[in-house]
């Protein structure tokens, strides 16, 4: 009769034991299928990307900034490292590019965009940007679905195929590099980021001309790309990032095209050909780089 007792409680515990598991894999995230049913290629890891937070930063005392340098520079989607935040340029396991994701989110209304202008960033309300606004700007298809007995409109909706992620070749980066005599810290924060579509002009003989869109406070997109697998290798699958490590880390290519001035010009408009704005370009990296190495030396 014991002999029995325990058999009895060792199956039991089995059975107990395999339904446990079986709820973790559907609430813990360790499932290999997302939520579209797409069977994902990476490891589920042991934090869910909904549960995954952008890197903190030390946020300083006003004064306790010493020195600083506003600097905007030009992300190029042509360049080799910065393909993570490109592709794929349609969604796929668990990827998007980093435009698809800026679009969803002003598309869900959880961030806001503020109008470009060449010389000068306003986030005030009066400068935001409808998304109806930017699609008909742009051109972007809504679709709509209908019931197909009365005609009438049920739903609408934005087809991914129909975003212009293919399109935005360019990002412009306001950022600023500063001091913190409290911490010692040399550093530097990303403020807003714009993507630039390009499209062919006609009236200029199908040239290929950008497009600047709208300006998106970083600190809005942090959260949300801290939520985006980018995948960085294709040696090794498994070296995955998000796109706020890609950010917050400098892994990504740019350039410089203007630093704060007292005239508010650009590179190209105080440089008489690309040599002396290339010229610039290495000064104006220089003194910050030169900035930080005299700050250790005795």
């Amino acid at each position: 009769m014991k002999r029995l007792n325990r058999i009895f409680s060792l199956i039991i515990g089995i059975l107990m034991a395999t339904a446990a598991i079986a709820q973790e894999t559907e609430t813990g995230g360790q499932s290999f299928f997302g939520e579209n049913g797409e069977i994902a290629s990476n490891l589920p890891t042991s934090i869910p990307l909904k549960d995954r937070k952008p890197i903190e930063y030390n946020n300083p005392r006003a004064d306790d900034i010493i020195w600083s340098k506003v600097i905007y520079r030009v992300i190029d989607m042509h360049e080799k490292i910065n393909y993570p935040l490109y592709f794929p340029t349609m969604a796929s396991d668990n990827r998007q590019s980093l435009f698809t994701t800026i679009f969803r989110l002003f598309e869900e209304g959880k961030i806001q965009a503020y109008e470009f202008e060449a010389d000068r960033e306003i986030f005030t309300e009066d400068r935001l940007v409808k998304f109806e606004d930017f699609l008909a700007k742009n051109e972007i298809m809504v679709e709509a679905e209908v019931d197909s007995i009365t005609g009438d409109t049920l739903s609408t909706y934005i087809d991914e195929s129909n975003i212009p992620n293919v399109e935005v070749l360019k990002y412009y980066l306001k950022e600023v590099w500063y001091f913190d005599k409290n911490n010692s810290t040399f550093s530097v924060r990303i403020l807003a980021i714009c993507p630039k579509i390009y499209r062919e002009n006609y009236d200029m003989g199908g040239q290929l001309v950008g497009y600047p869109q709208f300006w998106v406070p970083f600190d809005q997109l942090r959260p949300y790309l801290a939520q985006q697998e980018a995948l960085t290798s294709d040696r090794n699958n498994g070296a995955r990032e998000t796109m706020d490590d890609l950010f917050i880390k400098r892994r990504f290519g740019s350039y410089i095209y203007k630093e704060s001035n007292t005239r508010n010009r650009n590179l190209i408009q105080y440089n008489s050909n690309a040599e002396e704005a290339h010229r610039e370009q290495e000064r104006i990296k220089n003194e910050i780089i030169n900035f930080e190495q005299d700050l250790w030396e005795y």
